[in-house]
This record gives structure tokens, C-alpha cells and sequence, in this order.
């Protein structure tokens, strides 16, 4: 088998070669990293799931310290799944309708009911689940920040937004 794949290989025109070794190239390189990703995670991605594993807590002291949620469990449920099937497409997504939900939060409490309502949920690409399921946290950075970190300034314009409003929290 061996052997025919690469007779295969040598009978392609040179330029069939050429795409192959770019395409292999760049198909090693993206699963290269995201694999480090997977192994190396930031530190606020090991915070987030840290968040995640301790968010009944988490709402449960601040209800305890007074602080009062803006909105009905139902429609923090209506949130998530907002900010859920606004990106849940590879075409089609609405990047401002998930911007403009995030920044209806007004406090930690308000984010932390977000989180719990979002739970993990599956990440789809071209129609197609893409890994496990993910956090609110993740699936926003995710597909908001950009993997590159060349389009992220929907992400830093929702932590500003959050920190004028004394929010801890960061996507």
C-alpha cells in the first residue's frame, strides 16, 4: 500500500505536488497547534473552566452578599441560546447580536446565571461538531477572539464594557 500511495504521489504534475505539500503543510501546522492549545491552555482559559466546575458557588455567595440578578432565569436561558445560535454557523454568524447580549450584563451575578444557562454546548464548523463541548467563556473567545488574535477587538470591547460596570469577569 505504501508503495502505491507513493507512485500515486510521483505520477501528479508538479504543481498537484506543490498543493499537496501546502495543503499537508498547513493541515499539520493547525492541528500542531491546536494541539499545544489543548495541552497548554492560557490562563484564563484554566480560569474559565475552574469558573465553570464552581459556578453554583459562585452564584450562590453573591446572592448571599445582596447583589440581585437583572433578569429572570428564563431569560438568561433566552440569552444563551441567543448568543448560542448566533454563532453556531461557519457563514451567517451575527458577531453584534452576541457583542450587544454579552453587554446587557450588569453585574457578576447577572454574568455567572449566563454561564450556568449557557452550560457546555457543541461548537459546529461547517455542519460538522467540532470537538467537545464548551463553555460560554470558550465558545465566545473562541469564535470572537479569533484563534490568532487578529480579530479580537469585539472581545476587548465586551471586557471594557463589563469592567465600567465593575464586572470581574473576563471572556
Amino acid at each position: 500500500m505504501k508503495n502505491k500511495v507513493f507512485d500515486y504521489y510521483k505520477e501528479l504534475p508538479s504543481w498537484a505536488k506543490g498543493v499537496v505539500m501546502v495543503g499537508g503543510a498547513v493541515i499539520v501546522t493547525y492541528t500542531g497547534f491546536k494541539l499545544f492549545r489543548k495541552i497548554f491552555p492560557s490562563i484564563e482559559e484554566k480560569r474559565n473552566r475552574e469558573l465553570v466546575r464552581n459556578i453554583d458557588n459562585e452564584i450562590k455567595n453573591n446572592i448571599s452578599k445582596g447583589m440581585k440578578p437583572s433578569f429572570s432565569d428564563a431569560q438568561y436561558n433566552l440569552f444563551a441560546n441567543t448568543i448560542y445560535d448566533s454563532m453556531r454557523y461557519a457563514m451567517g454568524d451575527n458577531y453584534g447580536k452576541v457583542v450587544t447580549t454579552l453587554k446587557q450584563m450588569k453585574n457578576n451575578l447577572d454574568v455567572e446565571k449566563l454561564i450556568k444557562a449557557f452550560g457546555n454546548r457543541q461548537n459546529y464548523v461547517l455542519g460538522l461538531p467540532a470537538g467537545l463541548p464548551i463553555d460560554l467563556f470558550t465558545f465566545v473567545s473562541q469564535e470572537l477572539g479569533n484563534e490568532f488574535f487578529v480579530t479580537n477587538y469585539r472581545v476587548k470591547d465586551i471586557n471594557a464594557d463589563w469592567a465600567k460596570k465593575g464586572i470581574s469577569y473576563k471572556i
